[in-house]
């Protein structure tokens, strides 16, 4: 391939990664455009020996000929047999890298895939440098230079965009030590962040200063999906619904543990539903969190946004008085809501069998 067809290839692979381009890794796509460009300059100095080349080629006999083929085709097959056992994963500060086949990860696809450090993951080019990934085993890798805090909430400090809490409440602490995550202009402008809204935040554990904004939770749903069926819904509106009473849930006492600031939303869509709604957010003192559990129905755990300690008195206090429970481990108003209705729904079973 001469100097004029690489270009013209590095063109194309450079206009897919534009077309590609996605907000959750529009700085990983602007280092590989850079890296093009880094390329096509390099190649620009280049000499090739165009002619030197075909001379060489000439000289291979047609025996050398048949080695070169056999060689390539075992070395096919071997790629072949590699790329069906997986290739190694290695997660990185903000989505992960696949070396063998110098492929770049998207967080999306890690999360999707539930990948960590470590597993094997089969990859099928689609076009260009682009791959289809598909999770082939799991192992029990961790990047140690790699960490994580979750569901940080963004706030506004002057100035600056910062993140100082959890969901769970807690302030953020690393090392012991209280920890100020500073988000930056760019990060503001490529989640289209806002106070309130809700992050994952990775950084480098031997310097936390080093971090970045890997994930903006979507908290706000407009209407619940299944397992709510169609009938529970009436229009009043082409553009408002509203949900007629749960028969699981009419004239059940749900409390709540959790996410204490997004208890307006779940009470206002629990409460249409037919059931009374009570929210704690696992700090109370235990006398407080026993009465309140003791004249429940059903109790949920938002375990993104509730403290270990919180979570293990309520499971405490659930079990002396019998109360049903449920750990929900999203923040999302439909995965609470759904959770109260399968919660219900047990319980229902279970009293009809007893």
């Amino acid at each position: 391939m001469d100097k004029e067809q690489i270009f013209s290839t590095a063109k194309v692979e450079m206009q897919h990664i534009v077309n590609e381009l996605h907000i959750d890794d529009l700085a990983e796509g602007r280092k590989r455009l850079i890296d093009y460009l880094d390329f096509l300059a390099s190649l620009s100095r280049l000499e090739c020996p165009v002619a030197a080349n075909k001379r060489n080629e000439q000289r291979i006999s047609s025996v050398d000929k048949g080695e070169i083929e056999t060689g390539n085709s075992s070395v096919s097959t071997e790629n072949e047999k590699k790329a069906e056992e997986g290739f190694l994963f290695e997660r990185k500060l903000k989505g992960g890298f696949i070396p063998a086949l110098d492929a770049y990860v998207p967080e999306k696809v890690i999360r999707k895939l539930g990948l960590t450090h470590g597993d094997r993951v089969k990859a099928t080019r689609t076009r260009g440098s682009y791959y289809d990934f598909e999770l082939v085993k799991k192992e029990k890798g961790v990047n140690e230079e790699r960490g994580e805090i979750q569901y940080c909430i963004v706030e506004k400090d002057g100035d600056l965009w910062v993140c100082h809490q959890t969901l769970s409440g807690s302030n953020i602490h690393l090392n012991d030590m209280p920890f100020t995550v500073r988000l930056k202009e760019s990060e503001i402008q490529a989640f289209h962040l806002d106070e309130g809204d809700i992050v994952d935040v990775a950084y480098a554990k031997d310097n936390p200063t080093i971090c970045k904004v890997v994930w903006k939770h979507k908290v706000e749903e407009v209407t619940p999906p299944s397992p709510l069926p169609s009938g529970f819904y009436k229009e009043r509106s082409p553009h408002a619904h509203e949900v007629r009473e749960h028969p699981d849930l009419k004239g059940k006492t749900i409390t709540l543990i959790g996410c204490i600031n997004r208890y307006p939303v779940y009470r206002e869509r629990l409460t249409v539903l037919g059931a009374e709604v009570y929210a704690m957010d696992g700090t109370e003192d235990d006398e407080r969190i026993a009465a309140t559990i003791k004249k429940s129905d059903l109790v949920l755990m938002i375990i993104p946004a509730v403290s270990h300690g919180g979570s293990a008195a309520a499971k405490k206090h659930c079990k002396a008085y019998e109360v049903p429970f449920s750990a929900i481990d999203s923040i999302g108003i439909s995965s609470v809501v759904n959770g109260a209705v399968a919660l219900a729904k047990t319980t229902g079973v279970e009293a009809a069998a007893n």
